[in-house]
């Protein structure tokens, strides 16, 4: 049954936060990062760069609760327009990061010039598999967005030594178990370039894709006890691309 009462739906996402505000300072969390400004336990300040977060649908619920309240201040999440993103997006005010409402299949266009137009100073958070899936695969919204801004994608991965899964349409949600060890994870930025062509969209969306799936894969590793050694090419690293 769906809550379409706006005052039932901010009682849904006030305990729905509440109770994972405290699940999760149960868990012992590690923050991982190429640089101590590119770790999520970051809070950005006056000149620091701003980034396009790409977090896969599966791992929202642990960014969303990891990050300390300096930095949800200071960032934007873009969310669909559906019933469930309504939800998403009250429970997103509650925790203080503000929000643009579309997607790739309702108010994309809308979500885009707002994302434009009233992002400056905050760190852009975008689920590219979401809203319909399918789990895991990149759509081009996220470097689309950093191309327009001119802003690098940082790539993200999320695991916890004890979790459930719980299964949905097309995708599950990790929420880790109470005192299990969340990893946070951030890779090394992306660069888009802020004139790309058409053409080019395939290229970038690939290097996200493979940045994303083997930093997740490292990060489950971790997570499960098991080392999985990713090898990169230094004369392919999307960092350097121009």
């Amino acid at each position: 049954m769906r809550i379409r009462s706006r005052w039932l739906t901010w009682i849904a996402a006030g305990t729905a936060v509440g109770l994972s505000k405290i699940l999760f300072a149960t868990c012992r969390k590690v923050y991982i990062g190429p640089e101590e400004k590119q770790k999520l336990s970051y809070v950005p300040g006056p000149g620091d760069e701003q980034f396009i977060l790409s977090v896969w649908h599966d791992a929202l619920l642990v960014p969303t609760f990891a990050a300390p309240r300096g930095l949800r201040e200071k960032t934007c999440c873009l969310v669909s327009q559906h019933q469930d993103g309504s939800y998403l997006a009250y429970a997103m005010a509650l925790l203080g990061y503000s929000t643009v409402r579309g997607s790739s299949r309702r108010g994309g266009a809308q979500a885009v010039r707002q994302l434009l137009d009233d992002t400056a100073g905050k760190h852009i958070v975008i689920t590219p598999d979401g809203p319909g899936g399918p789990r895991r695969q990149l759509k081009a919204g996220a470097v689309f967005v950093a191309s327009q801004l001119g802003r690098r994608i940082l790539p993200s991965a999320y695991s916890a030594t004890r979790a459930w899964r719980f299964k949905g349409s097309w995708t599950d949600m990790l929420i880790p178990k109470p005192f299990s060890t969340v990893y946070v994870a951030m890779g090394h930025p992306i660069d888009i370039p802020t004139e790309m062509s058409r053409d080019q969209m395939p290229y970038y969306m690939a290097i996200v894709q493979r940045e994303m799936d083997q930093l997740t894969a490292e990060i489950e590793g971790l997570a499960s006890g098991i080392a999985i050694p990713v090898q990169r090419d230094p004369l392919d690293a999307p960092r350097a691309a121009a």
